[in-house]
């Protein structure tokens, strides 16, 4: 059996969670759209209100903003401001790249460090209507700060190997 390198394996799990996410956010999104019709269908044609389905579609919506801004780091697939020429040279164009990680890479670790803070404080909150622990809420956050550094040291990697298949 090959000796597998430890940036493939890390490439093979970060496909297997991208994978996970995006199959988990497809699943979200369908109930969070099924839920506001349910709502919609419930207060306009039988003019009765579903106190949580206001709230599952918010959960739903919150989980979907944060994974996907997480699939989002691996897709390079946030906006971008075009401020600057196309290409300034191999070394400047790596320079931009490398700060711009490095700013992502600051907000993942503020996601994981305030947001295991955060996610903790909910164990001793409940949601307003369906009384559950907002932990299952709050941990969205540190999830995804945790996810985005595993995505950005794929990408680091890619940058300063030159693999760009990664």
């Amino acid at each position: 059996m090959p000796r597998m390198s430890p940036w493939s394996i890390l490439k093979g799990l970060n496909d297997r969670v991208d994978r996970v996410l995006t199959v988990v956010c497809a699943v979200l999104l369908t109930v969070m759209v099924a839920t506001i019709f349910v709502q919609v269908l419930a207060r306009y044609v039988f003019l009765a209100s579903t106190p949580w389905s206001e709230e599952i579609a918010v959960y739903c919506f919150i989980w979907v903003v944060f994974l996907g801004t997480s699939l989002g780091v691996r897709d390079h697939a946030h906006l971008v401001a075009d401020l600057l020429p196309d290409t300034m040279g191999p070394f400047w164009d790596k320079a931009l790249v490398a700060f711009n990680d490095g700013m992502v890479t600051i907000t993942a670790l503020i996601f994981l460090g305030y947001g295991l803070d955060y996610a903790i404080l909910g164990l001793t909150r409940l949601s307003f209507s369906m009384g559950f622990p907002m932990f299952y809420i709050y941990v969205s956050l540190p999830i995804t700060g945790a996810v985005m550094i595993l995505f950005l040291i794929e990408r680091a990697h890619a940058l300063w190997s030159g693999d760009a298949a990664s």
